[in-house]
């Protein structure tokens, strides 16, 4: 090999490595997640002094609780919607019912958490509900910043 090859055999060599060493130094940050939205109201209600963040919890677990049934509903009905969406032909009334169906289920969800944090706020100091706002801020899924 003359002097020029083993030049740029050794500079490809090199910037070989060190795009290596820069993929490898940025791998461990692709597998972080972001924490789920029970773990960002966990964290939010750490700064709650006691009993509010106790009454708190228990109006997240109320709410939990109280929604199931028609989280349960809205899971049959989307699962329903996929069946007519498979099925041939395709029965457009069917689908359109079912779309319905999950938005009233949505619509009385709303209601039931509205109500319920609507008994919190009423229960609650000035701050307290300054702290629950800023708790339920936090909680939000992050918006990406895409255009």
């Amino acid at each position: 090999m003359n002097k020029t090859v083993k030049m740029v055999f050794l500079g490809s060599l090199v910037l070989n490595v060190l795009l290596l060493g820069v993929l490898l130094g940025r791998l461990p940050h692709r597998f972080e997640r972001a924490p789920s939205r029970q773990e960002r109201v966990e964290n939010s209600l750490k700064e709650f002094p006691e009993p509010a963040r106790t009454r708190f919890r228990d109006t997240l677990e109320r709410m939990r609780h109280d929604g199931e049934p028609i989280d349960n509903q809205i899971q049959q009905t989307r699962d329903e919607i996929l069946r007519i969406i498979v099925n041939d032909p395709f029965d457009e009334a069917a689908f359109d019912r079912q779309i319905a169906k999950i938005n009233e289920l949505r619509i009385e969800r709303a209601g039931i958490m509205t109500k319920i944090i609507k008994d919190v706020v009423k229960n609650s100091t000035p701050d307290q509900r300054k702290m629950l706002v800023d708790m339920l801020k936090r909680a939000m899924p992050p918006r990406s910043s895409q255009s």
